[in-house]
Formats: structure tokens, C-alpha cells, sequence
């Protein structure tokens, strides 16, 4: 398809862009029809404005990745003005449609044209999905442990939740861990709630739990395709 015919759709991450993490792997299932342009929360910033960011009191823990690989944690209340400039910036660049990366549950945000937040997508899939046993799952430190736990039994769930980091170098002892508690807790399903998560996790989780496991990155990015006819 000719370049000036290609759809255009926005990713925002809360971290820094390029997300060479997750990006490929959302932009290889969206396919080459539609034209991928990022941008990053805390694009631009500097460590110090960056630092004024980290949560504090009772506001949620939010957990993201910058530039260079390291992982950062920030409050969400402070971010949302952010990540705001960015799907304006977006819109006004040509995308007519924006996805949020990152699984928190965000208010709705601020946008002009059709904009996906990931947590709304993934507790609608799950609400019309049934299976045996516990909803497992993942969080990406011990500090989001119970406020992610809370947030999936208001949301009506029975959840086991495990911390497991998507931006420290794979560790397959910390895996097999986390499978053996799943598979302990009797979890009948896997969501894996965090952006930051890949594909590779996923196979290998499914395979040491013999359980379904889902990737929200993906099933945002397939969200993207249809709603782009790709």
C-alpha cells in the first residue's frame, strides 16, 4: 500500500520511545499496512524531572522503561498530564487512532480521535471468558503485589498475583518459580499485566504451566489491526 495511504496509529508508552521491547512484536501483528509513529511520557525529560515523578502517599505504582533499558517507577497521577501531551502530539502528527502502553488503570484520557487503554480491553476479554480454576497473575514488582490484587478483586476476580519483572534480564530459575506457584494456586488462566511483558514469556509460561496465558501488548495490537482493516 502506498505510504500516503496507510493508516496511522499512535503507541504511548509512559517510559521513554522507542520501545524496542514490545514495539516490533505489536507493529509484526498490526503488519505493514499501517504506519507505527511513538512517543514516550518522559520523552525528553531529564533525570531530575524525571525523579519528581516517582509515586508518592497512596498514588498507584506505575513501572516503565527508559531509553536505555533501565526500569523506572512513577506515580500515576503524575504522569497522566504527560502522556496526554503525547497522544495530542500524536493526533495532531496525523494518527487517527493512539493506543496506551502500559496496563494501569488510567481515567479516560484526554483524546480527539479513537484511542485504546489497555486495562479496559483486557478486563472486557476476561469478563467474557470463563475457565477452570484461579485467574493468575503477573505484576512486575513486589510493590505493585497488593494494589494490583486489590484492583482485580473489585473487578469481581479471584486472582493469585506473582511478581515477575519484564525489564530484568531473563532469569529462567525466577520463571520456573513463578510457574510452580501457579500451577500451585490451581490458576486456570495466566494474564500477564504489564506492557512491558513478550511473547517469548508467554510461550514459555504457557508451556511450564499447561495453562492459557495472554499478553496484553498482543491483544491490544490485534485490537489495532482490526479496528485498521489490517
Amino acid at each position: 500500500m502506498p505510504a500516503e495511504l496507510r493508516p496511522v496509529i499512535g503507541l504511548v508508552t509512559i517510559g521513554q520511545s522507542p520501545r524496542v521491547d514490545i514495539v516490533p512484536e505489536m507493529a509484526a501483528v498490526i503488519g505493514p499496512d499501517v504506519e507505527v509513529r511513538e512517543a514516550g511520557a518522559l520523552d525528553g525529560l531529564s533525570r531530575a524531572e524525571i525523579a519528581a515523578l516517582a509515586p508518592t502517599g497512596d498514588d498507584e505504582i506505575l513501572v516503565t522503561r527508559l531509553g536505555n533499558g533501565t526500569a523506572v517507577f512513577l506515580g500515576k497521577q503524575k504522569i497522566v498530564g504527560h502522556v496526554e501531551t503525547r497522544i495530542a502530539a500524536l493526533e495532531r502528527g496525523g494518527a487517527t487512532l493512539t493506543a496506551l502502553l502500559c496496563t494501569g488503570a488510567f481515567p479516560p484520557l484526554r483524546a480527539t480521535r479513537a484511542l485504546i487503554q489497555p486495562q479496559p480491553v483486557l478486563l472486557g476479554t476476561l469478563r467474557g471468558m470463563r475457565w477452570p480454576g484461579r485467574l493468575g497473575v503477573l505484576t512486575p514488582s513486589v510493590p505493585h503485589v497488593p494494589q494490583t490484587e486489590a484492583r482485580w478483586r473489585r473487578d469481581g476476580f479471584d486472582p493469585v498475583v506473582i511478581p515477575l519483572s519484564p525489564y530484568e534480564h531473563e532469569d529462567a530459575a525466577a520463571l520456573a518459580r513463578v510457574a510452580a506457584a501457579l500451577r500451585q494456586a490451581e490458576a486456570g488462566l495466566v494474564v500477564l499485566d504489564c506492557m512491558g511483558f513478550n511473547r517469548k514469556t508467554r510461550d514459555e509460561l504457557r508451556a511450564l504451566t499447561g495453562a492459557p496465558v495472554l499478553l496484553a501488548n498482543l491483544l491490544v495490537a490485534r485490537v489495532v489491526a482490526e479496528l485498521c482493516g489490517a
